[in-house]
């Protein structure tokens, strides 16, 4: 009877339909009540299923919910990647915590992760939504992309200072990044004075 709950399971992954907790829960335990304990322990969920849970409670600002997944994602033999401290320091950022941000950094780096450009883009967003621009530009030795260069335009702009933007716009220009940017800019960047 598990292994037709099982070939169920399979076809259901197969056609892209997503397994909930009760989904996991029933295999598990008709796995244990058969005396299948080591595939039961195979069904835990792994890392990239339980990175969607943590993205998906940041995005909803229940951060600490999604500390609680990752708390769980160890607890059950999974190590947690860059892409969950991404999806962690953008929550915080996306609330206003850039202290608390920076604390998921610098866990993240004690772990030997290497943080990525989605991280610092993540960072740079909050520290300009805190008007926090200075910290936002510090060189952390990665070339930023099309989504940095518009995540501190943004942030030069809110902060209202037009000059520092056409710098920056004249440095992405210079790096043939600006015709692939200047549309999602807010302000015709064009238009700005010349420095």
């Amino acid at each position: 009877m598990v292994d037709n709950a099982l070939e169920l399971f399979t076809k259901m992954t197969e056609k892209g339909v997503l397994a909930n907790v009760i989904t996991y829960n029933s295999l598990i335990q008709g796995l244990c009540n058969f005396g299948r304990v080591t595939e039961a322990a195979k069904m835990f969920p792994s890392v990239v299923t339980f990175n969607i849970l943590v993205n998906a409670f940041c995005k909803q600002g229940s951060v600490k919910d999604a500390e609680l997944v990752k708390q769980a994602m160890v607890r059950r033999g999974r190590h947690p990647n860059v892409i969950t401290y991404n999806a962690l320091i953008d929550g915080y950022c996306l609330r206003g915590e850039i202290d608390e941000a920076e604390k998921v950094l610098d866990g993240m780096v004690e772990r030997d992760l290497v943080p990525d450009i989605i991280t610092y883009s993540s960072l740079i967003n909050g520290y300009c939504k805190k008007k926090k621009i200075g910290k936002s530009r510090q060189d952390k030795g990665l070339i930023p992309d099309v989504i940095t260069y518009n995540t501190m335009l943004q942030g030069l702009f809110d902060s209202r200072n037009p000059a520092a933007a056409r710098k920056l716009f004249n440095k992405m220009q210079a790096k043939g990044h600006a015709m692939h940017l200047s549309y999602l800019v807010p302000w015709n960047v064009q238009k700005l004075p010349v420095f």
